[in-house]
C-alpha cells in the first residue's frame, strides 16, 4: 500500500476498533512509578506513535488471515530472597537451564541465582523505608500458540523485547522452556528499580507490552498480532488461572468454587426470570461489538470499491472474519439461551402429546452436562 493510498481505510474507526484497554498509570506517586501505558524503556515514549495506513492495512491483514496472538501473562509474585531464590530454581529447572540475566551473564549455577536473588532482595529492603509487605519481583510468561514459532526465535524476542522495555531501570532474568506443549519464555523482573521507581504494571502495560512482543517477532519475520480480544469479536473473558487454583482447593471441603455450577445457576434464573435483565456489562458488550463490526464493514467496503484485485481479495476475507465472529454474550447468556431454546422444545413436545401426536423425545441436552469449555 502506497501514501496515496492513504484515504481508502476509515482508519479512526479501526484505531478505535483496535483501542486498547485503559487502566495504565503515569503518575509518581510516594516513590512508586506506575508503568505507562506506551512504556517506559528506552523508547521513552508516553504512548505508542499513531499507525500510518500502510501499517493499518498490514495490521487488518494480520487480524482477519488470523495471524498467530502473542500471550504476555503474569504468573507470579515472589516475595524475599528464599522464595525468588525457589523461583529461579523452578525456571532453570535447577541449574538444567541456563538463564540469561539483563547484564548478559549467563547462569546455570543455583549458588549464583542465590546470590542474585539476595541481592535483589537487599535492594528492595534498603528501598523499603515503611516496612511494607511487598514483592521482590513478578514473573511472566511469554509464547506464541503451539506450532507457529520456534523456540530460538522466541527466546530472541522475549530478549529484544526486555531490552528495549526494561534495560537500564529493572534488572530481569530470562529462561527458555521447551519441554511443555509449545515453547515459552519465563522472564522474571525486579520490583525494585536502581532509581528508586517501583515495578507496577497495569492492565493497559500488560497490552503494551504484547504489542512490544509481537512487534520483536515481526522484526525476526513472525506474522505475529497483539489485538485487544474484544477486537477480534471474542465478549467472553478468559477464565483466570487464579479462578481455577482456587476452585482446585476448595473442592472437597464443602466450600466449593464450581465455576460450571455457578454459570448454570445464574443462566438458568434468567432464562427462566419473568421479566430478565442484562446486565450493564453485557449491554456495553452488545454496542461495543456492534461498532467493532461497523468498523471492518466499512474498511471492507472502502476496499471493494478501488476495483484492485488485491483490496477485492483482502475485502472478502474481512466479510469473512466479521462472519466468523462469535456472538456478544457471556458465557452466561449463551448458557440461558441454551436453556430457553430448550425449554421451548419441551413445552412443544407436551403440547403435541397432549394433542395424542406421535413424538420421538430427544436426548438430554448436551449443554445441561458442560455450560462452557474451559479456557486454561
Amino acid at each position: 500500500m502506497n501514501e496515496d493510498d492513504d484515504g481508502v481505510l476509515p482508519l479512526p474507526s479501526l484505531m478505535e476498533a483496535w483501542r486498547p484497554p485503559t487502566g495504565g498509570k503515569r503518575s509518581l506517586r510516594g516513590g512508586t512509578l506506575r508503568i505507562r501505558s506506551g512504556g517506559m524503556g528506552r523508547r521513552g515514549t508516553n504512548a505508542s506513535p499513531p499507525l500510518t495506513a500502510a501499517q493499518a492495512r498490514a495490521k487488518l491483514e494480520r487480524i482477519v488471515r488470523k495471524a498467530p496472538e502473542v500471550m504476555v501473562k503474569i504468573s507470579g509474585k515472589q516475595r524475599g530472597a528464599r522464595h525468588l531464590a525457589e523461583h529461579f530454581g523452578y525456571i532453570s529447572r535447577h541449574g538444567k537451564l541456563e538463564i540469561r540475566s539483563s547484564e548478559g551473564e549467563i547462569i546455570t549455577e543455583e549458588k549464583r541465582l542465590k546470590a542474585i536473588a539476595a541481592d535483589w532482595d537487599m535492594l528492595d529492603q534498603a528501598m523499603n523505608a515503611h516496612g511494607k509487605d511487598r514483592p521482590t519481583s513478578m514473573s511472566m510468561v511469554l509464547s506464541m500458540p503451539g506450532g507457529t514459532t520456534d523456540a530460538a526465535t522466541i527466546h530472541d524476542a522475549v530478549q529484544a523485547f526486555a531490552r528495549v522495555e526494561f534495560e537500564g531501570q529493572f534488572s530481569y532474568m530470562v529462561a527458555l522452556h521447551t519441554d511443555t506443549a509449545h515453547p515459552h519464555v519465563h522472564l522474571t523482573v525486579a520490583t525494585q528499580g536502581q532509581d528508586g521507581t517501583r515495578f507496577n504494571p497495569r492492565k493497559a502495560d500488560l497490552h503494551h507490552w504484547r504489542e512490544s512482543f509481537a512487534h520483536e517477532l515481526r522484526q525476526r519475520g513472525i506474522a505475529a498480532e497483539a489485538t485487544p480480544r474484544r477486537a477480534r469479536g471474542h465478549v467472553q473473558k478468559r477464565v483466570r488461572s487464579s479462578a481455577h487454583h482456587l476452585e482446585a482447593r476448595t473442592a472437597g471441603q464443602g466450600r466449593e468454587l464450581d465455576l460450571n455450577r455457578l454459570i448454570e445457576e445464574r443462566a438458568q434464573e434468567f432464562a427462566r426470570s419473568q421479566n430478565p435483565e442484562r446486565r450493564v456489562e453485557d449491554v456495553l458488550a452488545l454496542g461495543r461489538q456492534k461498532q467493532i463490526r461497523g468498523a471492518y464493514a466499512d474498511a471492507a467496503a472502502a476496499l471493494a470499491a478501488t476495483g484492485k484485485a488485491e483490496d477485492r481479495a483482502l475485502a472478502e476475507d474481512i466479510a469473512g472474519f466479521v462472519a466468523d465472529m462469535p456472538a456478544a454474550v457471556s458465557r452466561r447468556l449463551e448458557r440461558a439461551r441454551q436453556i430457553m431454546i430448550a425449554d421451548r422444545k419441551a413445552a412443544d413436545l407436551r403440547s403435541r402429546e397432549k394433542k395424542g401426536e406421535a413424538v420421538q423425545r430427544p436426548d438430554i441436552d448436551p449443554g445441561a452436562r458442560k455450560p462452557r469449555d474451559r479456557e486454561r
